[in-house]
Formats: structure tokens, C-alpha cells, sequence
């Protein structure tokens, strides 16, 4: 089967030119498809594990899926080029990264309605909660810069001026943030504490990083790069430990304390490798399906969550694949 990959603009997945059907094997180990509409891209997506609640920010709103039902429903249709979908406040807010318009949004679920906008820097992607200081961090992928917000009170309490495109950031929980920039091929390191840049750990080998995961046991960062490898570094003093062998077109990486390995959904190959930590060597790759690169995870039962779609080649010569009508859904696999 030939991968035929059209157009993956600010994040978001615009086609990869083959189905589901077709990406998955005898022995594919998807075991459940949680249809999820409406059509269209998608970024990350995020697990509130407490409302088992999976929610993916879309090109045109975000989409909730409620696992003890296997629903979805979509909300905020006004909101466009959306990045990540982030519950905070114990799960009663959504704060939403929105390309678009350069804002973080807060959200009440209840209501469904938005409480506050903010403005950050250009194309905000990835965001993450600092336990520490319970501040949401937002990274911009354009221009860079990172906005700090309080998700209680709904206001900015920062902003660190970061060169480059930032891509997916990490926390150790004790006050040391780790952020990917995507274009410089390096991961900065940040105190949360006094809100600046501590070092600066350069990759090479490693081509326009994104996913980033931290195993906190080893102190080690996981990175998914796109030059099909996945980059093992030393979180205290950033030296390169391994380079892995990785699929194509990798959004993503998800550690799983309890197996002591890292999971890397390929969007272009329609794979998940799963490397052994131990050894610092691929364990086993899975089949998911062409088009999944971004994934959330249940650290309790294993389970691995995965957005994806179908696409069809056009009838018109030249016209790049359609969306097929339906075909979004998120996958759920077991890799444990």
C-alpha cells in the first residue's frame, strides 16, 4: 500500500491519502472506534480521566467524547484552527488554544460557554498545567513565546519571550519545564519559579522535534522527531543517550510509568513503536491506522486513545484526497 501525504499545515492533519481499513493488519490491535464527527482536521487530544472524558481540538470547534457512553458531541463551532482542548479546574473548564485568533480561551462545561479570552502570541499550540504553580503554559508555534494563565482567575501571570516554533511541553513536577522547539531542533528548559530559560538542549540527529514525554523514575526525555527517529535525552544535563527507530510522521509521544516504556503514534505509516526503556531499543510496533499521530492516554488501564479519519483519492486530476463523510473517529488500543 502507498502513503500519499498532501498538505499538514499548523498542526493540523489535512489528509494522508489512505483509510483505516487499509492500515490496519490481521493483527491490528485496535479494539474499539468511538465515531466522533463532524468531518474534519484535528490536533491533540486530551484525557480527563476522573469524567473519563476524551476531548480533541479541531479544525472548526472541539469534540467531546464521553467513554462511559461512547458518544461524542462537538462544541464551539465558532472557534477555528483550535489546537488543544486542555481540562483544568478539576475538569469543570476547558482552556483552548485557538490559531486563529492568537487567544487562549476558558470554558465552562456546564455551560459550554466561554468565560474568558485571552490573548497570547501567534498561532498558540500546546499547553500544559505547572503543579507547582497551577498556571496553565501556552506555547506559540509562530514567532514563539510562551503566555502563563490562571486558569481560576482566568488572567495572564506571564509571558517568557522564547526564540522558534514551540511544539509540545513536558513538566517534572517539581518546577522544571521542558519545551520542544521545533525548528531549532533542541528542547529548552525553563524554571517555573523565576519564569526564564535555565539551558538549552540541542539535538542533533534529530529533525523538527514535536512530541515530548518525561519519565520521571530515569529523569529522561522522549522525543519524537521528524526524521523517523525518537531522541532519548538526560533531563539534568541534556546529553543524547539514544536515537531510536521511529515511524513516519510522529505528532506525539506518551510514557507509560507502569511498563517502563514510551509509545509514538506514526501518522504517515499508521504504526505506533513502542520502545523499551530499559534497553533504549524498539519493543514492538503496533498497527493503528494512517492518519493517527496524535494520542492520549489512560496511565491506569493502558489504554491508548488515537484521532483519525479516512481519505479518499479525488476524482478530479490534481485535487488533493477528500475527507471521507463519517470517517472520524478515535481509536482505542491496549498496549499493555
Amino acid at each position: 500500500m502507498r502513503t500519499i501525504t498532501i498538505a499538514a499545515t499548523a498542526g493540523f492533519l489535512l489528509a494522508f491519502g489512505c483509510g483505516v481499513a487499509q492500515a490496519a493488519s490481521s493483527a491490528a490491535p485496535v479494539i474499539d472506534r468511538i465515531s466522533a464527527g463532524p468531518d474534519g482536521g484535528w490536533d491533540y487530544a486530551t484525557f480527563d480521566a476522573p469524567h473519563q472524558k476524551i476531548y480533541v481540538a479541531r479544525t472548526s470547534g472541539v469534540t467531546v467524547i464521553d467513554l462511559a457512553t461512547k458518544t461524542s458531541s462537538a462544541i464551539l463551532p465558532e472557534l477555528s484552527r483550535n489546537h488543544i482542548a486542555l481540562p483544568v479546574n478539576g475538569g469543570k473548564s476547558l482552556l483552548v488554544t485557538v490559531g486563529s485568533t492568537g487567544e487562549a480561551v476558558l470554558v465552562d462545561l456546564a455551560s459550554r460557554q466561554i468565560t474568558e479570552r485571552l490573548k497570547t502570541g501567534s498561532k498558540p499550540d500546546a499547553a500544559m498545567i505547572e503543579p507547582v504553580s497551577g498556571l496553565v503554559w501556552v506555547m506559540d508555534n509562530k514567532g514563539g513565546g510562551i503566555t502563563l494563565i490562571d486558569p481560576h482567575s482566568g488572567q495572564i501571570k506571564g509571558k517568557i519571550a522564547v526564540e522558534g516554533a514551540l511544539e509540545f511541553a513536558v513538566t517534572d513536577g517539581a518546577g522544571t519545564v521542558f519545551v520542544n522547539v521545533e525548528d531549532h531542533n533542541e528542547v529548552i528548559v525553563l524554571d517555573a519559579k523565576s519564569q526564564s530559560i535555565r539551558a538549552h538542549y540541542a539535538m542533533p540527529g534529530c529533525d523538527e522535534p514535536t512530541g515530548l514525554a518525561f519519565d520521571a523514575k530515569q529523569k529522561r526525555l522522549i522525543d519524537s522527531c521528524g526524521n523517523h527517529v525518537a531522541a532519548i535525552l538526560s533531563a539534568k544535563s541534556g546529553k543524547l543517550l539514544a536515537t531510536v527507530p521511529i515511524g513516519t510522521g510522529p505528532d506525539a509521544v506518551v510514557f507509560d510509568q507502569k511498563t517502563d516504556r514510551a509509545l509514538v503514534p506514526n501518522g504517515r505509516d499508521g504504526t505506533v513503536t513502542v520502545i523499551d526503556m530499559a534497553t533504549m531499543k524498539v519493543f514492538k510496533t503496533l498497527q493503528t491506522a494512517v492518519s493517527a499521530r496524535t494520542a492520549t492516554f489512560d496511565t491506569e488501564t493502558g489504554a491508548l486513545y488515537l484521532p483519525s479519519g479516512t481519505f479518499a483519492q479525488a476524482t478530479v486530476k490534481g485535487a488533493p484526497p477528500q475527507f471521507v463523510p463519517g470517517s472520524f473517529a478515535v481509536l482505542k488500543i491496549v498496549t499493555r
